[in-house]
Formats: structure tokens, C-alpha cells, sequence
């Protein structure tokens, strides 16, 4: 191509600067774009997170039984038993398999007769509460719990409504296998029996 004066030379090196400034520039402006959309509440992706097993700090129970009260309750700081100690979790029979890290943690605890509350949270949500509540107890208990003893048999903690198992005319609310938790470790390939 000829061109016939400096103007239009200057011109035309404009615009193959331009074309060259937008193929360098556009992918990091879509990148930009796509990352700024991302979901950052994993509302619309839930299934990535994690649950953990906290101990409760304080809490109260209502009506003089078993069941606590969600709305006063706060956890420790730190759980107890990390997602990265959940191997897998049995939604057939609502059984965690722990590590042998968290199972020592666990057997650590002094465990009373009346129980340790804990709560169980997908992704710093508190989903449902329960007690680690060993089975030599004689007392009775309407809400949810763990069998901290069912350890020495295994790494095994499997989630039960009701001690010594549910009690007759009383309804425990079962949220052992809330959404949020199964979506939580089947993206992670850890959810079997479902």
C-alpha cells in the first residue's frame, strides 16, 4: 500500500497500534469481568466449603430439656474436628469417618454423663446441634448425639436422634443430612450411601 503523505502513514500505524492494544488488553479485561461475577458466598455453588464439628462455648437448652436453643448458641473458636479430618461421611446411616487425629481429640475430651454440645457447621453456618454423650449415661436425652465410646471400635462417629435411642412422643428435628452438607462432600468425593 502506498500511502501518499506522513497523515495518512500516521494513521494507519494508529490503527494497527489500536488492534494491537485490544488483543493484548481484552482477555485481562474478561478476566476481570468473570472474576468480579464469581459467586464469593457459594450461594449458587454450595457445594464447595467445608463442615466442621465445633464444641459450644455457651448455649442454653429450652424447656427443661436436652434440646438447645440455636439462637444463643456460640461455638469455640477453633472446631474440634476439621473438614480435613472428615474422611467421609455415610448418609445411609449418618456416620463420619475421622481421622485418627480427630478420633484422639474426641477421646480426649472428659466426657460427661450429661453430655458435651457441640454443633456441626457448613461453612461457618451452625446446621444442627447435638451432644457427644457416652453410652455408659443413665440419663435420658431428646436431642441429638454422638456416642463418643463408639471410637474405641473404630474411627467412626455415627449421628443418632435421642439416648438411649428416640423417645416415645417426642420429635427431634433431623438435619443430618441437610443439603448443605451432602453438596459439601459430594464435591469433594466424600459422600457414599446416598
Amino acid at each position: 500500500m502506498n500511502y501518499s503523505s506522513p497523515l495518512q502513514l500516521t494513521i494507519f500505524k494508529n490503527g494497527i497500534m489500536k488492534r494491537i492494544l485490544l488483543l493484548i488488553f481484552l482477555p485481562g479485561i474478561f478476566n476481570l469481568i468473570f472474576i468480579a461475577c464469581d459467586d464469593k458466598d457459594g450461594d449458587k455453588n454450595p457445594g464447595y466449603g467445608s463442615v466442621d464439628l465445633y464444641l459450644l462455648d455457651k448455649y442454653k437448652t429450652m424447656d427443661n430439656s436436652c434440646q438447645i436453643d440455636e439462637a444463643t448458641v456460640i461455638t469455640k473458636n477453633k472446631p474440634l474436628v476439621a473438614y480435613s479430618d472428615l474422611l467421609l461421611y455415610d448418609a445411609g446411616n449418618h456416620t463420619f469417618r475421622i481421622s485418627d487425629a480427630a478420633r484422639e481429640s474426641v477421646q480426649n475430651l472428659q466426657h460427661s454423663v450429661f453430655g458435651i454440645a457441640f454443633a456441626i457447621k457448613a461453612n461457618g453456618v451452625i446446621v444442627y446441634t447435638g451432644y457427644f454423650w457416652p453410652g455408659y449415661s443413665s440419663a435420658s436425652c431428646n436431642w441429638v448425639i454422638i456416642d463418643p465410646l463408639s471410637l474405641y471400635s473404630g474411627n467412626n462417629l455415627r449421628v443418632q436422634l435421642g439416648y438411649p435411642g428416640p423417645i416415645e412422643g417426642q420429635v427431634v428435628p433431623d438435619k443430618r443430612n441437610d443439603k448443605r452438607i451432602l453438596d459439601i462432600f459430594a464435591s469433594d468425593n466424600k459422600l457414599i450411601n446416598f
